[in-house]
């Protein structure tokens, strides 16, 4: 059983539209803001939650009314404090306020404007999660609309990455990002920046260049079977099929196509080319992880044909080579990162990529600096789900996770 927390970004404001600092100042939502409203009341139609909590700030409260007039506001989810930053555009800001911002975009543990300490404010905000799990019933789900601020130092938190750097893109206005906690009760980062429900989306922080997005291969006969495929191949079923049919409606605009060269693979990547009118192109990199002799087989079965080889690898956290001759989980997304840093490199532009599971979630625990013992913070995405990833200056950040507005509803 595991407990559902969707952490929802308010609407676009006129202070986002301006790239302009906020904060706790409320500026009221932009026309495009208003807008967003409906569609995100669209998309969680129907949705039961057993509570709805929001930041008691007008633009988190009105997001959050759009959802259901039942809101309970919380001001322990409310956005940091920029004291003097508030108004001015992060431009202005390192002009008027010499070396805060280069601070505060390194890391140091500063109060931005003079506001709220970001170390208190990491603090608060972690305080607020705990006792939110703790009040949950078992299978509970509660949504909570907040700021882009507290989605940031949420997903350090689940990562396990507080104190360290969080690779990750400012979340979208009104995307939603879902945290599920287990028995055991460690986090897990299912969903990041969904905005699924939006025709456009704008970024007004974070950095910018050529976006990848990411795709799973549609469901397969062996995915049906929970066999680990690696290598070895198995056809697309009929729903995956339909899934991937259906992920078009969200694929965006791209320059280049690239594919695993797996049959399941270059199947899902044909349905999306032809709806791009991009022919895939087949690169080795962006193959599964080899499970060598435990391809083709079930988790109990690999269990009892290599009883020490698989509690060493899933009790015990050494990464060593799966079935013994194939591929270890580090290799995977080390192998992953250099063939998409030379595609990206060779074409400077937007590109998708298809891929697999195991192989996406290794490269993504690679780019967030996590180690193989916390990889269960990231789940394996879901059959023709979406990630990206946006290649800046200063190397690549998460753009999303496991993205999949499609799939709600098929069957």
């Amino acid at each position: 059983m595991a407990k559902t927390l969707t952490f929802i970004r308010h609407a676009e404001t006129n202070s986002n539209r301006l790239r302009t600092w906020q904060g706790n100042y409320d500026s009221g939502l932009s026309d495009t803001g208003v807008a967003q409203l409906e569609r995100l009341a669209g998309r969680f139609m129907g949705r039961a939650p057993s509570r709805v909590i929001a930041s008691d700030l007008s633009r988190t409260m009105r997001t959050a009314e759009a959802i259901t007039p039942n809101v309970t506001p919380d001001p322990a989810w409310r956005e940091f404090h920029v004291g003097a930053w508030e108004g001015y555009t992060s431009e202005e800001i390192m002009v008027r306020f010499p070396g805060e911002m280069e601070a505060f975009f390194a890391g140091e543990d500063v109060a931005p404007g003079g506001g709220e300490l970001m170390s208190k404010f990491r603090s608060r905000i972690t305080a607020a999660f705990e006792i939110l799990v703790a009040s949950m019933e078992d299978d509970g789900e509660v949504i909570v609309v907040t700021h882009g601020g507290v989605i940031w130092a949420l997903v350090a938190h689940v990562l396990g990455l507080a104190g360290r750097s969080v690779r990750i893109m400012p979340p979208f206005n009104t995307s939603a990002t879902v945290v599920t906690v287990s028995d055991d009760g460690v986090p897990q980062l299912t969903v990041f920046n969904d905005a699924g429900h939006l025709d456009d989306v704008a970024t007004h922080f974070g950095p910018a260049g050529p976006r990848v997005t990411i795709f799973r291969h549609g469901q397969t006969e062996g995915n049906v079977g929970g066999r680990w495929q690696g290598r070895s191949d198995s056809p697309l079923t009929d729903l995956g099929r339909r899934q991937t049919k259906a992920v078009t409606r969200y694929v965006p605009d791209m320059h280049a196509l690239f594919t695993s060269p797996l049959g399941r693979t270059r199947q899902t990547a044909q349905i999306i080319g032809d709806a791009l009118d991009v022919e895939p192109e087949p690169i080795e990199g962006f193959a599964e992880m080899s499970f060598g002799s435990w391809e083709d087989l079930t988790s109990a079965e690999a269990a009892t044909r290599d009883p020490e080889l698989y509690s060493a690898i899933f009790e015990h956290g050494r990464d060593l080579p799966r079935g013994g001759d194939g591929e270890t989980f580090s290799a995977t997304g080390d192998r992953f990162t250099k063939a998409l840093g030379a595609v990206v490199a060779d074409t400077g532009k937007d590109l998708g990529v298809v891929s697999h599971g195991a192989a996406i979630r290794a490269f993504t625990v690679n780019l967030m600096g996590l180690d193989f013992g916390e990889r269960n913070r990231l789940p394996v995405p879901r059959n023709t789900s979406m990630s990206s990833v946006i290649y800046a200056d200063g190397g690549p950040v998460l753009g999303s996770y496991n993205v999949a507005p499609h799939l709600e509803g098929i069957a």
